[in-house]
């Protein structure tokens, strides 16, 4: 039995319905910014990537591509891999990078994906920043940090059963591994972590 006891999988992650809230404010935002970051905070919670892996992306990465290498330029962690990108991302990333020709940005494959307001690579601290300043404007109350995105993609991955079919349930676990480019099972074993809502369910009991 894995101990789920010291993580916070069941805790840090986006329901379906703050999902929703988040999505809907960060696509009425047209300013540079918000486009930004509607596109940053998409690309973390569709791929799975950890906060530090999606500052290093670079524009050839992702722009009209429908597969990401995850090379160790990338990777944190050493945990190299492929991942498709779904069509929903792809489509942000085309729209994304149509905006950033227009300001004026430099669209070269080398060129850093996601930049700061003087033009440079984003820092880990500001996607914390960002991340917890866009949650509360979508009137997000629980404590979900930028790692959310990752906890949020294997919780649907895992316990969500309208997005496998049954005959691919049984390897869940594995898909969710392969898709976190998890080195050991026992990573991906915390999100096995009873959830809010499960908590919440069995709180008058």
């Amino acid at each position: 039995m894995f101990d789920t006891t010291r993580t916070k999988a069941g805790e840090n992650y986006y329901t379906e319905s703050e999902e929703k809230k988040l999505w809907a404010h960060l696509r009425r935002l047209k300013d540079r910014l918000g486009e930004r970051d509607f596109a940053l905070m998409k690309t973390m919670r569709l791929l799975g990537l950890r906060r530090v892996e999606t500052i290093r992306l670079n524009v050839g990465d992702v722009w009209r591509k429908t597969r990401l290498q995850v090379t160790g330029r990338i990777a944190a962690k050493g945990c190299t891999g492929e991942l498709d990108i779904p069509v929903e991302l792809q489509g942000v990333l085309e729209a994304f990078c149509k905006l950033k020709r227009q300001w004026g940005e430099d669209l070269s494959d080398d060129a850093p994906l996601f930049v700061s307001r003087n033009g440079g690579r984003l820092c880990v601290r500001a996607v914390n920043d960002l991340v917890a300043k866009r949650n509360t404007e979508a009137g997000i109350t629980s404590r979900i940090t930028p790692h959310g995105s990752r906890h949020t993609k294997a919780q649907r991955i895992m316990r969500d059963d309208r997005y496998l079919p049954p005959e691919m349930k049984a390897n869940a676990m594995a898909l969710a591994q392969k898709q976190l480019r998890h080195k050991s099972i026992n990573s991906t074993a915390i999100y096995t972590a009873p959830t809010r809502e499960e908590m919440a369910q069995v709180a008058g009991i």
